[in-house]
């Protein structure tokens, strides 16, 4: 096993970078720079390396129903132990998987998806799970409603406050 090295903390400019880019991932370096109080040359310098560190993907988000899928899932993964990096990787290749997430609790994995059909996920369950070397057992939560999926995850304020909840 190689040793892991902890990524380095961002900086309170990069933190507001990103929650300015959740906001509106279009937002031009200048008025990020304008927002912030800093100048465009070292946003840009940070937006930068954010993005080339992999540590910030610009992309929109939609409602899986919008975008014609009729089946969401988060669906719980009981994995063992030592593959649960493998398995891990094996399922974020899938295409219709949005996340996939090591967890503690009852699952040593959890993934969101989304399927075109209910016979996709159906499919995607009971075939080819079982075709996963190293997979247990599953259990799927249905996604009936989206209600929040903005990928806005509170960061201290422009004003270097806390967000305050509604």
């Amino acid at each position: 096993m190689g040793i892991v090295v902890a990524p380095r903390r961002l900086d309170h400019t990069e933190k507001l970078i990103i929650r300015l880019l959740q906001e509106d991932g279009r937002m031009s370096t200048a008025e990020m720079a304008r927002r912030i109080g800093s100048s465009e040359p070292t946003v840009r310098k940070k937006l930068s390396q954010l993005t080339q560190e992999g540590r910030v993907r610009i992309r929109a988000a939609a409602d899986p129903v919008d975008l014609g899928y009729e089946a969401s899932a988060f669906i719980g993964i009981d994995v063992e132990r030592a593959a649960i990096t493998k398995v891990a990787e094996v399922l974020r290749q899938y295409p219709f998987v949005d996340s996939v997430a090591v967890t503690t609790g009852p699952y040593d994995l959890i993934i969101k998806a989304c399927f075109e059909t209910l016979r996709d996920l159906y499919d995607f369950i009971l075939i080819e799970l079982a075709t996963v070397e190293g997979i247990k057992d599953s259990n799927s939560l249905m996604i009936l409603q989206n209600i929040k999926n903005d990928g806005l995850i509170g960061v201290a304020g422009l004003d270097g406050e806390p967000i305050q909840k509604p």
